[in-house]
């Protein structure tokens, strides 16, 4: 939270003491005796920002630099000395962003971001049963048809009769102005629900289990029909699963490349005698 907090208010804690009383700037604040220039906003200001934009930008910048010098004003004259000697900190905190920076410039030369599936099935061969489902996935057929397309009732009867999910795809392929056909993967409910009218019961029956979700407005009619429904805390479908696994396997290759660079320096700063403890 120090941390933060010093990077919230620094930057105008340096405009502060940086620049104070007239220097020959054009000045757009002040405060007792410090000056905010108008020189000192064109580095907040994006370069394609309209007029109207950047001017409340601008505004805003302002406002929080007047906030923040009165604040600094009040600290500085009721803080106890001990309290206001922040150069350890402001140097501890400099010390950790100027290491953190070149980590991930390392991290983004050094490290090899390819994660193989046969990585990713391994990983879940071990450690799938302690990756579990925070909503509902399902396997299905997700269509949705303008209002006036012909053949709507006969969705289900594609969709129920044996070996039709073929001409569900062409249905959707002629008439949907969206088809999903994901019969061999696993997606979360609710990504196909979003797209479900509001409020439809369409929302709370596609969570119980296989079986036709179908919904309609005056535009359009949806149709989703579940042949595969895994619940809530359930083991989560490798197919979901892959990209956390990358993740997980990535974040491990990120922290054993630093722990192995971290003992790197230590035994070439012991070597060199460039080490000592007291």
């Amino acid at each position: 939270m120090q941390k933060l907090l010093l990077l919230l208010v620094f930057p105008f804690i340096y405009l502060s003491c940086h620049r104070s009383g007239n220097d020959g700037g054009e000045p757009v604040a002040r405060v007792y005796n410090n000056y905010l220039y108008r020189d000192e906003l064109a580095g907040i200001l994006p370069a394609n920002a309209s007029s109207a934009d950047s001017t409340k930008i601008a505004h805003s910048y302002i406002e929080k630099w007047v906030r923040n010098q009165l604040l600094l004003r009040l600290a500085e004259a009721n803080l106890p000395e001990e309290e206001k000697n922040l150069e350890k900190q402001i140097a501890n905190y400099r010390a950790s962003l100027l290491i953190y920076k070149y980590q991930q410039y390392l991290l983004g030369q050094k490290l090899d971001s390819l994660v193989t599936m046969r990585e990713i099935e391994e990983y879940y061969e071990i450690h799938g049963r302690t990756i579990l489902l925070d909503k509902p996935a399902i396997k299905g057929v997700f269509l949705k048809v303008p209002a006036d397309a012909p053949g709507q009732g006969q969705l289900i009867e594609m969709f129920t009769g044996s070996g039709n999910i073929e001409d569900l795809e062409s249905y959707g392929n002629r008439y949907a102005s969206r088809s999903l056909i994901f019969t061999e993967t696993w997606m979360y409910a609710d990504e196909l629900l979003q797209h479900f009218p509001a409020g439809s019961a369409a929302q709370t029956n596609a969570l119980r289990g296989p079986g036709q979700v179908t919904a309609s407005d005056e535009n359009f009619y949806y149709f989703l029909g579940v042949i595969d429904f895994v619940p809530r805390g359930s083991q989560m479908p490798l197919s979901i699963a892959a990209r956390k696994i990358k993740n997980i396997i990535i974040n491990r290759r990120k922290n054993q490349f630093l722990n192995e660079l971290e003992k790197s320096l230590l035994n070439e700063g012991l070597e060199k005698n460039a080490i000592q403890y007291f």
